[in-house]
């Protein structure tokens, strides 16, 4: 997957016109891109839409148009991109508490190193740059060989499975899950 260029952002009027129905549509598709791993843990597979939507409402709320700036922050946010052999995906730490979202934070270190996928049997471990959660999320890449993209693509059981001391889970994803969060990995 190619990362995201400047011209393909749309920001100002260009955006407000086509907002509405861009969030809608996500929105839509959200659920099946969602896994819920339990203790304020969730998976969030990403796509090329859903990351240049997440650039696009920030470049808005925080009123950027310089150019320069939407070079700089299309190049930070293609860093989600896991790319066409790989799928991509956001792990949040979710508490409505602050001091309780430091605390569980804190509590899961170096939880994105484990955290899998099993497809068809295989186990890939997730790839992170991260060093840490941070503010609760951290971005997550799996890697995927040609038989796991195939198995991935045509229907196979896919799993995500959590083996943290502080966590453990595993978490079937349901069929219409698979094209959600598939749609920009390669065969």
């Amino acid at each position: 997957m190619e990362p995201l260029l400047p011209r393909v952002v749309r920001t100002g009027a260009d955006y407000e016109t086509e907002r509405a129905a861009s969030r809608l549509r996500l929105a839509e598709a959200g659920e099946d891109r969602r896994v819920d791993l339990g203790g304020g843990l969730v998976l969030v597979f990403e796509t090329a839409e859903t990351v240049l939507s997440a650039l696009e409402e920030w470049l808005r709320a925080e009123r950027v148009d310089d150019p320069d700036r939407i070079a700089a922050e299309a190049t930070a946010f293609s860093a989600l991109l896991a790319g066409e052999q790989a799928l991509g995906a956001t792990l949040y730490v979710d508490d409505a508490d602050p001091a309780g979202l430091a605390d569980r934070v804190a509590e899961l270190e170096a939880v994105g190193a484990a955290v899998s996928l099993v497809i068809a049997g295989r186990r890939i471990t997730a790839r992170s740059d991260a060093e840490d959660v941070g503010a609760g999320a951290m971005p997550l890449a799996f890697p995927l060989d040609q038989w796991e993209r195939r198995a991935l693509l045509g229907g196979a059981t896919v799993e995500v499975v959590v083996d943290h001391p502080r966590h453990r889970a595993s978490v079937a994803l349901r069929a219409e899950q698979l094209p959600a969060i598939s749609v920009d990995v390669e065969r």
